[in-house]
């Protein structure tokens, strides 16, 4: 899939400019001063030099910058040369379900894959390998792109295994990026991913671990605030940082998704974002998202490994979990245990307190969704970079996908995901034994993939008309009220 990029670079800043120049900014109030992410192949004066723009913040290892102006001048910033492409700085969240929804129905008397009773299951049930066992994982680190993560008996900084990173929490209210504090998790959505990826043994699991990995570390990039809301330019706030220290990370987990910009796939600021990770030497794990027949932002460039949910009790996917064809290639690329994982919260945090919230006793919980799954995949991930530190991400993705076994049905991608640390493709994606494209990219459509991008009208018009443009909607909705409900 060589011409991905090309592509993004072919959609040239004339004709962007002339689309957010015509009708698309019609419906916007020529007064009203706009908040929006650029995207530049030039140097970062280009766009400080426009006439009424104004830098918030500069994401240089993107090649981003998040703006702020009125109409007007948003429209010549679209037009100067170099300038890729112009988006609303607009909400990024996780959704949650009840937990009564239909896909928890017959599950109360199955024990199966449960975990002592309590109706959860342990991240590395059915993964096999050297998944739970003690010290897997060891030597990796995986950039937990969320909430924040705070202490936990499964996981925490006197360990040496939970090291703070970032905070790019403020970024959309001007403040710079934030290194060499502790970001701690107010709503708790990180915590519990970070407990499903590396967790170790806690009271209540049963003498077994709580993650799949738990020897590797976790760097927290917090992106959200104590409230869990966050925005496009907080998570492009988090991937900048990764982006510009591949040394020191070897997998970005995103249990997050972003609706996405139009009624076609292509590309947009999140998958520009995380092709620059990728393409920086680091594997790039991210949920499908939790609406049936859709793929969310950024799980569906084809470039990362999407993770949708299972059901491992029913074994089959969950009816919530997100798929679709994108531009000819199938997402998700694998399923993983999404359905009543058991994880861990802080006491004090949105989620813990939040109603609907069942507390098993000695700070563990269940959560479903595709958050889950992507969790369970990045331990995955970690195991199998412990055992080839010179695996590329086209390789991990595509020994994940050549491990995992098939579901019934057509939305599980390559199957359900199985420990491994065996490498089956080369540096180009092809399997070793001859059986051809391991990543499942080889399909990709150029031209479909260029006519949704965000060059594309059918994008640029209804996002720059949209009520995402007003100023009470730059912060994110929750991220869920019940962490048993599913999140993103």
């Amino acid at each position: 899939m060589t011409g991905h990029a090309s592509v993004r670079r072919s959609l040239a800043s004339g004709v962007v400019g002339a689309l957010l120049a015509g009708s698309a900014l019609a419906a916007v109030p020529g007064a009203a001063v706009l908040q929006a992410v650029v995207a530049y192949d030039g140097a970062p004066g280009d766009v400080a030099g426009v006439p009424g723009v104004k830098v918030v913040a500069t994401l240089p290892a993107l090649q981003m910058a998040v703006v702020r102006g009125d109409a007007d001048a948003l429209a010549r910033l679209a037009r100067t040369p170099g300038v890729r492409g112009l988006a609303p700085d607009d909400a990024v969240q996780l959704t949650s379900r009840d937990d009564d929804d239909e896909n928890n129905k017959g599950n109360k008397n199955n024990k199966g894959n449960k975990d002592n009773g309590n109706g959860a299951v342990l991240a590395s049930a059915g993964l096999g390998g050297g998944a739970g066992q003690r010290g897997a994982g060891a030597g990796t680190r995986i950039a937990l792109v969320d909430t924040g993560v705070s202490d936990t008996a499964a996981l925490n900084r006197a360990s040496g295994r939970l090291v703070d990173a970032v905070d790019a929490s403020k970024v959309a209210d001007g403040k710079p990026v934030e290194t060499g504090g502790t970001y701690t998790d107010g709503y708790g959505h990180g915590t519990f991913m970070g407990g499903i990826i590396a967790g170790g043994v806690t009271k209540g699991t049963g003498g077994k671990a709580l993650g799949v990995a738990p020897g590797a570390t976790v760097l927290v990039v917090r992106v959200a605030k104590k409230d869990g809301t966050t925005s496009l330019s907080r998570v492009l706030g988090g991937l900048d940082w990764v982006a510009a220290h591949p040394d020191q990370v070897d997998v970005a987990n995103l249990s997050l998704s972003h609706t996405r910009p139009g009624k076609g796939y292509g590309a947009d600021p999140l998958t520009d974002a995380v092709d620059k990770v990728r393409a920086a030497g680091v594997t790039v794990v991210v949920s499908a998202g939790n609406t049936k027949d859709i793929v969310g932002d950024p799980g569906f460039d084809p470039l990362v490994l999407t993770v949708g949910a299972a059901d491992l009790e029913r074994r089959r996917v969950a009816p919530f979990s997100g798929s679709a064809v994108v531009a000819g290639v199938q997402k998700p690329d694998v399923v993983a245990s999404g359905v009543d994982v058991l994880g861990v919260l802080p006491s004090d945090s949105v989620l813990a307190k939040a109603k609907g919230t069942t507390h098993l006793g000695h700070g563990l919980y269940r959560g479903s969704g595709t958050s889950q799954s992507a969790a369970v995949v990045s331990g995955l991930a970690a195991i199998f970079l412990a055992a080839n530190p010179a695996a590329t991400p086209v390789q991990v993705k595509a020994s994940l996908r050549c491990a995992a076994d098939d579901l019934k049905g057509k939305k599980d991608g390559a199957g359900l995901v199985r420990s491994t640390t065996t490498i089956c493709a080369g540096e180009d994606g092809m399997a070793l034994d001859g059986s051809g494209d391991a990543t499942g990219e080889s399909s990709f459509d150029a031209s479909s993939w260029a006519a949704s991008s965000w060059a594309a009208s059918s994008w640029a018009a209804s996002s720059w008309a949209a009520s995402s443009w007003a100023a009470s909607s730059w912060a994110a909705s929750s991220w869920g009220a019940s962490t048993r409900g599913k999140t993103s």
